[in-house]
């Protein structure tokens, strides 16, 4: 039996509904990817059985296990399919070029820079405060598109490498002498 926290109920909160679905795809990670190992601990069979204790709880402080990761991953590809991800990108920038938040200093590199100047506010565009807010907005009409957060969208579409906060440095060939 998977629990969701009622605060995310989109019929509530419409506004949540993204965060909502995000959520029952990372719990159906972790029922995926994890369930074996609650299964076969003779602690844990409250996992399956039905029984009103947790055997795993999921925390924002948590982000970082790796059980964690796993699950954020598993809802971000079954939300934000690789190639889907891939159709809308060369769809909304037919020159499939990467994209890259605009640098302070001046650097070589074959990235397309997009401006800080895009979050509006009271119908004016406005600059982001941070580097987050900037890629975030960037992001808005692919994370309309698949139904998900900016964040979400963000944190995807870095993982595809198709876009940047600051310039990628060149992987360099270690040779043996």
């Amino acid at each position: 039996r998977i629990l969701v926290d009622e605060s995310l109920d989109p019929d509530e909160r419409p506004h949540l509904e993204n965060r909502f679905r995000f959520t029952l795809a990372h719990e159906c990670g972790h029922w995926r990817l994890h369930r074996g190992v609650y299964a076969n601990r003779s602690a844990q069979f409250s996992f399956l059985d039905g029984s009103s204790e947790p055997s795993f709880v999921c925390r924002t402080s948590e982000r970082k296990l790796p059980a964690e990761w796993q699950a954020d991953f598993y809802a971000s590809c079954l939300l934000m399919p690789r190639m889907l991800i891939d159709v809308a990108w060369r769809q909304l920038y037919p020159d499939g070029k990467l994209r890259l938040l605009k640098q302070q200093n001046q650097q070589c590199h074959d990235l397309v820079e997009f401006e800080r100047f895009s979050l509006k506010h009271r119908g004016q565009e406005v600059m982001a405060d941070t580097d987050d807010e900037a890629l975030d907005s960037f992001c808005r009409p692919l994370a309309e598109q698949f139904n998900v957060s900016r964040r979400a969208m963000r944190i995807r579409l870095e993982q595809r490498g198709l876009l940047f906060r600051n310039v990628p440095e060149q992987k360099r060939l270690e040779l043996p002498f």
